[in-house]
């Protein structure tokens, strides 16, 4: 679907540039078909380098004549890259914007045209092909702009599609954000070994393992994480000892008051 698609990633950062690199490295679409910008000319070659693609440091000239534009850029620079390229797109491109809390209406009404907009949600495990990328499509994509959104994004990981966008703060509280929670679970389950004894690098070494197992766990035996935890539970051992620990210290609430948070937090600034 991608084979043929001129697409230009207005934003080499860490996921403008890991998309670039996912795409190219995984032969989703030709080096010579793809293009980025930086901000200034030395960046910009250093990228070029890199990725092994054209980049710019004029976003107009950039997204000129490209399929599929991707604004890889911060939600304060959003406003200011929209007008830089409005007079230089048109509604038969697909925009595919990656800022947390913008809008696709935002979006649409910064060009200033019926254009179409998918909105995505990745998080930054992307950066090593294991990222979760929420889509949402706007007032004019169409289901073919969705799929083409889902190829993009499946270079980098797992990609899932929703219809109310509404729900998107909420992908930005669990999947966003989540992987903060998990940093920090992995350094304190380190925390611990080290505490009994563990050297701290094997402590890491199986703390992240362990979560990894874990989450790979649940995603192909689709069993509910309730289940596969009493698996691990056995009757008069040391997990359910470890699990008492978790609740008194009110692990859980901890974990859903965070995601709840962080949902909150994108709701104001999307406001």
């Amino acid at each position: 679907m991608l084979a043929d698609k001129r697409i230009a990633i207005v934003g080499l950062g860490k996921i403008g540039g890991t998309l670039a690199r996912g795409l190219v490295q995984r032969r989703v679409v030709p080096a010579k078909n793809l293009a980025g910008s930086t901000a200034h000319e030395a960046t910009a070659q250093e990228a070029s380098k890199r990725y092994g693609i054209e980049v710019h440091t004029d976003n107009a000239k950039l997204v000129q004549g490209r399929d599929i534009v991707i604004l890889a850029v911060k939600p304060q620079s959003m406003a200011r890259v929209l007008e830089e390229i409005r007079s230089h797109t048109d509604p038969q491109q697909l925009v595919i914007t990656l800022a947390a809390a913008i809008t696709t209406r935002f979006v649409e009404e910064g060009l200033q045209q019926e254009i179409s907009v998918v909105r995505a949600m990745p998080n930054t495990p992307c950066l090593v092909g294991q990222g979760m990328t929420v889509l949402c499509p706007g007032r004019f994509a169409t289901p073919e702009h969705v799929e083409i959104a889902r190829e993009i994004f499946a270079a980098v990981g797992r990609v899932e599609v929703i219809d109310n966008e509404e729900l998107m703060d909420a992908v930005t509280g669990l999947s966003g954000s989540g992987p903060a929670y998990c940093y920090i679970m992995i350094e304190s389950l380190a925390e611990g070994g080290v505490k009994v004894g563990l050297p701290r690098e094997l402590a890491t070494l199986l703390a992240a393992q362990s979560m990894l197992g874990a989450a790979q766990m649940v995603l192909e035996t689709g069993e509910h994480p309730a289940k596969l935890k009493d698996a691990v539970t056995t009757p008069a051992g040391t997990t359910v000892d470890g699990l008492l620990e978790l609740e008194a210290g009110g692990v859980r609430v901890s974990l859903i008051k965070a995601v709840d948070r962080a949902t909150q937090k994108s709701k104001e600034l999307s406001r």
